[in-house]
């Protein structure tokens, strides 16, 4: 599931992509926004946006500047009614370039970019299931094996890797993470927490026990992820479908 964030200050173009969004499988609606001042709220919650369809020209903020500023957090699909700044768009390593009026087939094609594109940059670690970090020393990796880490916390611009051998510390977003960790096991229960869910002990409705006794607090926003993600690994009679 990718969520989705739309900043546009003509509210026509705002629904139609919120539409757009809402109708194709795959993709959730996070916000959608008349006033570029709302990205900062919304990068500095605990979900992030996947994919930002943001337009270029707006009121106080410009999009391209805007974009220079998020590009690392989310992928950027610029929408607008502009060809002229398409090369700039593209400096500002912009995924997609969308003329209005859009249309539903276009924008698939721009979503399909982005999913393309996360497949291509994360598939050494869902496929080999292995990934590097930089250590403490200049030049240093270290080899995590994601059958190893039990859970990740996020310590603002740093993360904490805790596996079986032991814990590093590593200049990387929970972000970054999380699209290194594309793997059906790997699931945010926290805004600050990430788990394997190979690891967990026990679990009820407030909480996570990992297999080192870890005990980790299940946030609101993300229990419905978590429990979509074990109702598939979950036995229990069909006289009782609900985990919780």
């Amino acid at each position: 599931m990718l969520n989705c964030y739309v900043v546009d200050d003509e509210l026509a173009s705002v629904n139609i992509i919120s539409d757009y969004i809402n109708h194709t499988e795959g993709l959730h609606l996070l916000k959608a926004s008349t006033n570029s001042k709302d990205v900062i709220e919304v990068l500095s919650g605990p979900i992030k946006p996947d994919i930002t369809f943001l337009d270029i020209d707006m009121p106080e903020i410009n999009g391209l500047e805007l974009a220079g500023m998020i590009n690392n957090y989310t992928s950027v699909i610029f929408i607008t009614s502009y060809p002229q700044y398409a090369i700039k768009a593209f400096e500002e390593a912009a995924v997609d370039y969308l003329l209005k009026p859009v249309s539903y087939k276009r924008f698939l094609q721009s979503v399909a970019k982005v999913q393309n594109r996360l497949r291509s940059e994360y598939k050494d670690a869902r496929k080999d299931g292995f990934f590097f970090i930089r250590g403490h020393y200049k030049g240093q990796l270290i080899n995590i094996n994601c059958d190893e880490l039990i859970y990740a916390e996020s310590l603002h611009n740093y993360v904490k890797l805790y596996t079986s051998k032991g814990h590093h510390i590593t200049y990387l977003t929970m972000k970054e993470l999380e699209f290194k960790l594309t793997m059906e096991n790997f699931v945010r229960v926290h805004k600050s927490m990430l788990i394997n869910i190979k690891k967990i002990q026990s679990l009820d409705t407030n909480n996570v026990v990992m297999s080192d006794q870890k005990v980790i607090p299940i946030g609101r926003t993300y229990r419905s992820n978590l429990v979509r993600l074990l109702e598939s690994k979950t036995c229990f009679s069909e006289r009782k479908q609900q985990l919780f």
